[in-house]
């Protein structure tokens, strides 16, 4: 009898294992299912991509969030950002530079449907060297682009 409970009960167990909905269950994911109890491992993120130099890039996004940080060079006490949104059907894209004593410099943000599209942006004076720019991607879905460069 007790065999036939314990066979019972794991039968149950089984059974409502199953029943749990799988997706992707991380809410920083591009296809983030509020739905889905188990992951089934298919989620994807945004994609932030610096070039050699980290003087520009592109961002792609499909609802999700990403940061990346990285370093650029300025022989210059100051620098332009030109960043644009294209095809964005939401969310924030926000730039923040650093100068090499980790001064805040630049701190940008185009939100899709809001405002401009687009801005051309010079820097506070800050310490020349290398200077640290983080990338932010927050519930974006569309595409973008970015260009720092020396002076203003």
């Amino acid at each position: 009898m007790r065999a036939l409970r314990v066979l019972l009960f794991v039968f149950i167990a089984a059974a409502f294992t199953q029943c749990k909905k799988e997706g992707c269950t991380d809410p920083n994911a591009n296809n983030y299912n509020t739905e889905a109890k188990k992951s089934d491992g298919s989620c994807t993120y945004p994609v932030i991509t610096v070039r050699q130099g980290g003087d520009d890039g592109d961002v792609t996004g499909r609802g999700g969030n990403a940061t990346a940080t990285h370093t650029w060079n300025n022989s210059l006490n100051q620098a332009e950002l030109n960043m644009d949104i294209t095809s964005s059907k939401g969310g924030t894209y926000t730039i923040v530079v650093l100068d090499a004593d980790n001064n805040e410099v630049l701190n940008e943000t185009l939100t899709a449907g809001v405002g401009d599209d687009s801005l051309t942006q010079c820097s506070a004076a800050g310490v020349p060297g290398e200077w640290k720019v983080t990338i932010t991607l927050s519930k974006f879905n569309g595409d973008g682009s970015f260009t720092l460069s020396a002076g203003c």
